[in-house]
């Protein structure tokens, strides 16, 4: 094998097709010929140094052509033979025979497209192989029907909640995937865009992404994307970048995939008065208008932020959403007020009489709608009759007003009250820690003193907030505040830091009143003075200490003694209990000096392990190592947060929320509890707060009442009031200000009517906006999916009886983590060394498991589904490795007339039924997308039909009692039904039914009739009939959908909409050819056998399997 010449074997360089054999050469070229089948070959001419010689490695499959025989022959390369330069070559009935490289044919990397040829050529394998490999093929196929081609969800190692499957699916079943993701907080907003992308991932093996985020959020997506989406496993093809690195994105290159996280910041930019600003968002603008797909994430509501949503909007769709249309939009936001107002009280169980005034109303808002007024006819009768569909006909008329009326048709909004059986209802009015600081109590009269004189100018009030936020956290931020009004310079940079510069401008430059300055003098006297009782941080670590002791179980005895506590509390943490699992606190602050005592201190009582931090200053390296120790280390379990650990962060996980101070800001507040009410929190998570002095004149106690009473922020999410609350804020700081504790306590009553009011306006806009992912459809797809996914045993022994039984993988088990598994290949697997290298070079360390649940608990372990790389490769090889896919044998039948002649002798077809997309795909880049669409209406599935071989012309085999002993599985030694391999040194009882030289002939007939016989089967007929019907009526009420939004927008804006009527167009089209494609599906061979059935053995002198 020195030099390339005529029957060399070798591959080029410029393609990925595998071993060809030179069949014509000259001096500088050479012609080759792919070997796809016996029947199949492809010839190709390259320069000659493009091509290299190919050794075949050991257990190389290959075909040989016995000239004498005139018939082919399959076996397995064992070595090379250097001295006689032949290969060695195992055959199938344990023969050796040594063979020329010009007589050898090795199979490319084009998979075979009718395993029937194998089979005419009498080249099949045993039984056994394919009893296995349909097996596992019927997993496979089982599993895109279920998941309907959406491996990206069913491979993630997530958590599977119906809402989040159903943004989903909505979104990878259409062509334009151009959305925005309006979940509320909490609700897994990150999780379906990261299903999205990874579904994306797979579907382009060579496609990009990019993500834009926050800075803080930059490690969080990373550690999401990995742990749960496997990144990794898609290297150098997702950037995540913060704004700040846009102009990284070389303009003249195209992003197919562009998610923006945090979406509303960049809309807010468009308006901005910076011009900086205005043009990163106008970047922004360019990268999002160029991307094929686009996700946009934002919880924000529409309502009183029309500017930056219609700015949102833009970036999704800008020929339908100018930005300088901001008066329209607005008109359109209201006119959409009086639908969801209707949409919000027309809900199953209502008053009938309530039923019946809507039905009016929704009479006049949709004359046009001629499916809506059949519903409205259909529900008025049934009022009047009391039939029990009415709930059913009031479901249907709610998804069809939000499908077809929402503010933007691609805009996908789930509500926590949607969802509550996946989030728990918040519940965390935390207890109330009040200071034992005698100091305290001074402070509090010497600081309602300066209130009371200053004058009610907006200056004043400014400098007495910072006052109040000052003297309700460590108090030497108070300090400094001081020491800086009374002119003082040393602190100015850390108060800048902590309070902006235009707050510390007002502080220092506003004139003293009268009598201010001796008020000042006395309060830093008071605070420079000892604390007796200790101060705040020593009441926190005090709280710390408590609730470990009641963890430990530690008596109350040594809990009354803070010091015993202490040194028993140190003692079990650097000696922990077997069983010990510390829970995990979080603590947060608002300011920056403040977090970095607490951490100070806490470190000095519990040890540097114990504790990390989020602070504004550290790398972004020292905060993902901060935050990954806190999740995953369990000794670590203190997380101390300045505002910067405020915003982004998934900390569910933990056990306890504190809050050492309180914002002013309640939107702040209400993301502190975010980080960890969300989806995946602990239903008994604990939280806390440091309220100051415990008096009914403290403002700081007052405040606290507004929140837990007026707002009721810890009953319930306000993140939908932001801009009202926002709105709101200055007239409670005034209020604060002028009438301290009194007037805010006063505020909660009126407040609770307002809130009221304003969350009525945004249900009613959301009753609209929102997806319904409890219909009946969504409902039925999660539920088949869900008890699918829970029978991962089945598609574990589908694997292993392939992969480990058949094909000799190794299967090693995680000694520690129970139901981890990785399989790997050794000297006695059955596949070349080039084959794995081809087929499975992604995956060799394998290491994953086939239960969800073990997956979710683990980092860097695969779930073993289709879309994950080892089961995906699984998959290629089988259909591209002919072994398995044809056999015969001979099936003894103990029922069956055993009388000589009396054997009955047919085949076995296996095809794989799918809707016949040929004609549908203009766009190659859909294929995948317009696949999963006709999953949905069509499920993919493998159908088995018996032919009777015996006469002319053949038939589809109908007795039952027959049909019971074809279907029972492959039997070997020691069963009732005995079954035996019709190959190797049997080839020849073939020959008693089949002459031999009518053999080929014989399996293209019966291949030819079969496929007849199952197209024009009664019962496939129907099905296909009925599937396409229903998938008329799915997709003919989206279109109507569409058609009914475009004549409704051409109304408002009074302009005909080119590019909605071409999406109207095209998927007309796209419609009309699925349902064909349905009607006459794509029907694919897998798998074959012949079978002989008899009521007797074979001789024993024949036997070997």
């Amino acid at each position: 094998m020195n030099m390339i010449q005529l029957g060399s074997l070798v591959h080029s360089q410029t393609n990925n097709l595998g071993v060809a054999k030179v069949i014509d050469i000259s001096d500088t070229k050479a012609t080759v010929e792919y070997f796809c089948s016996v029947s199949q070959r492809i010839s190709e001419t390259f320069l000659l140094n493009a091509l290299s010689q190919t050794k075949l490695q050991r257990q190389t499959r290959c075909y040989i052509w016995l000239e004498s025989q005139a018939v082919w022959i399959i076996g397995r390369v064992w070595a090379w033979d250097e001295e006689i330069e032949e290969y060695e070559v195992h055959l199938p009935d344990k023969k050796v025979i040594f063979v020329s490289e010009e007589e050898i044919y090795v199979r490319c990397n084009i998979p075979q497209a009718n395993p029937m040829e194998t089979l005419s050529i009498k080249a099949h394998e045993t039984p056994y192989f394919y009893d296995r490999r349909l097996t596992f093929v019927q997993a496979l196929i089982s599993q895109r029907a279920v998941c309907r081609g959406m491996t990206g969800l069913i491979s993630a190692n997530i958590q599977l909640y119906p809402h989040q499957v159903e943004v989903v699916r909505r979104v990878l079943e259409d062509p334009i995937q151009r959305y925005l993701l309006a979940d509320e907080v909490g609700l897994g907003k990150t999780i379906e865009a990261g299903v999205i992308l990874r579904q994306y991932l797979l579907d382009e093996p060579k496609g990009r992404a990019v993500i834009i985020v926050p800075q803080y959020l930059v490690a969080q997506w990373r550690q999401e994307l990995e742990q749960k989406f496997y990144l990794s496993h898609f290297p150098k093809r997702v950037a995540i970048i913060t704004i700040d690195e846009l102009q990284k994105i070389n303009p003249r290159v195209k992003v197919d995939f562009v998610i923006i996280d945090e979406a509303h910041h960049i809309a807010a930019l468009a308006n901005s008065q910076n011009s900086g600003e205005r043009q990163i968002f106008e970047l922004c603008k360019h990268i999002a208008h160029k991307s094929d797909r686009l996700l946009l994430l934002s919880a924000t509501p529409v309502l009183s932020n029309e500017r930056d949503f219609l700015a949102m909007l833009h970036l999704l769709d800008p020929d339908t959403y100018h930005l300088n249309d901001l008066v329209g939009f607005r008109a359109r936001v209201e006119n959409r007020q009086q639908i969801g107002k209707l949409l919000f009280s027309f809900k199953e169980g209502v008053n009938p009489f309530v039923i019946k005034s809507n039905i009016k109303l929704l009479r006049s808002l949709f004359a046009e709608d001629k499916y809506l007024l059949s519903l409205a006819n259909d529900l008025e009768n049934c009022l009047q009759t009391k039939a029990t569909e009415t709930d059913a006909i009031i479901q249907s008329i709610r998804i069809h007003i939000s499908e077809t009326y929402r503010l933007h048709r691609r805009m996908l909004r789930n509500r926590r009250a949607s969802v509550e059986d996946v989030i728990f209802d918040r519940n965390i009015v935390p207890q109330e820690e009040y200071d034992l600081d005698e100091r305290a109590i001074d402070i509090h009269e010497l600081l309602d003193q300066w209130r009371s004189l200053a004058p009610h100018q907006q200056e004043y009030q400014r400098i007495y907030l910072l006052f109040f936020l000052a003297s309700g956290t460590w108090l030497g931020i108070l300090e400094q505040v001081i020491t800086a009004r009374q002119g003082n310079k040393n602190q100015l940079q850390k108060l800048v830091q902590e309070f902006g510069e235009k707050d510390i401008n007002i502080l220092m430059q506003t004139q003293k009143f009268a009598g201010e300055e001796e008020i000042l003098t006395s309060l830093l006297k008071t605070i420079q003075q000892r604390a007796e009782e200790g101060e705040r941080i020593d009441h926190l670590q005090t709280m710390l200490l408590n609730q470990l002791g009641i963890y430990f179980k530690l008596p109350p005895s040594v809990r009354r003694n803070k010091q015993d506590l202490l040194t028993k509390i140190q003692q079990r943490i650097r000696r922990p209990v077997s069983d010990d699992i510390l829970p995990k606190f979080v603590i947060f602050t608002s300011f920056g000096q403040t977090c970095t005592e607490i951490v100070r201190y806490l470190i000095q009582t519990f040890g540097e392990t114990a504790v990390v931090s989020h602070q504004i200053g550290e790398s972004r390296a020292k905060l993902e190592k901060n935050l990954t120790d806190f999740q995953n280390n369990p000794n670590c379990f203190i997380l101390v947060c300045d505002r910067s650990g405020e915003e982004g962060h998934n900390l569910q996980f933990a056990d306890w929320l504190i809050h050492f101070d309180i914002p002013l800001s309640t939107n702040r507040l209400e993301q502190r509890i975010g980080r960890l009410d969300r989806i995946g929190s602990k239903i008994n998570f604990q939280s806390c707060v440091f309220l100051g002095i415990y008096s009914e004149d403290s403002p700081h106690n007052a405040w606290f009442q507004l929140l837990k009473n007026g707002f009721n922020i810890f009953q319930q999410s306000i993140a939908s009031l932001q801009f009202y609350i926002d709105k709101k804020l200055p007239e409670l700081e005034t209020t604060l200000f002028e009438l301290s504790a009194a007037g805010i306590l006063a505020m909660v009553e009126p407040l609770q009517e307002q809130i009221q009011g304003e969350l009525l306006k945004i249900n009613e806009q959301y009753a609209i906006d929102e997806i319904d992912a409890l219909d009946d459809n969504a409902t039925e797809y999660f539920q088949t999916l869900d008890d699918d996914d829970a029978c991962h045993q089945r598609m574990q022994q589908a694997t292993e009886a392939w992969i480990c039984q058949t094909i000799n993988f190794r299967r090693s088990l995680d000694v520690n983590k129970e139901g981890v598994i990785s399989y790997y290949p050794d000297k006695n697997t059955l596949i070349s060394l080039d084959e794995l290298k081809t087929h499975f070079a992604a995956c060799t360390n394998n290491i994953g498991t086939f239960n969800r649940r073990v997956a979710n608990r683990s980092t860097q372990v695969n779930l073993y589904r289709i879309g994950e790389r080892f089961i995906d490769s699984l998959s290629s090889y089988i259909h591209w490795d002919d072994r398995g896919q044809c056999f015969a044998m001979w099936r003894f039948a103990p029922s069956w007339d055993a009388s000589p002649g009396r054997e009955w002798f047919g085949f076995q077809f296996n095809y794989v039924i799918e809707t016949n997309l040929a004609k549908c795909v203009k766009n190659p880049a859909q294929l995948k997308t317009i696949q999963r669409l006709a999953d949905g209406l069509f499920a993919p599935s493998l159908e088995t039909i018996f032919i009777d071989a015996r006469h002319e012309p053949m038939s589809i085999v109908e007795d039952v009692e027959l049909l019971e002993i074809l279907q029972t599985p492959y039997q070997a030694k020691g069963s009732p039904y005995r079954d035996y391999n019709l190959a190797k040194n049997r080839l020849s009882i073939l020959d008693d039914f089949v002459e031999s030289s009518q053999w080929a002939d014989f399996c293209c007939r019966a291949s030819n009739s079969s496929l007849n016989l199952l197209s024009q089967r009664p019962d496939f007929q129907e099905l296909c009939e009925k599937s396409a019907k229903r998938a008329e009526e799915k997709l003919g009420k989206r279109l109507e959908q569409l058609r009914l939004r475009i004549n409704r927008f051409n109304q408002e804006q009074q302009i005909n909409d080119p590019l909605l009527q071409q999406e109207l167009l095209q998927e007309t089209a796209l419609n009309q050819e699925i349902i064909a494609g349905i009607r006459q599906p794509h029907i694919r061979l897998d798998s074959v056998g012949f079978i002989i059935v008899s009521g007797q053995n074979l001789q024993l002198n024949q036997e070997g399997e």
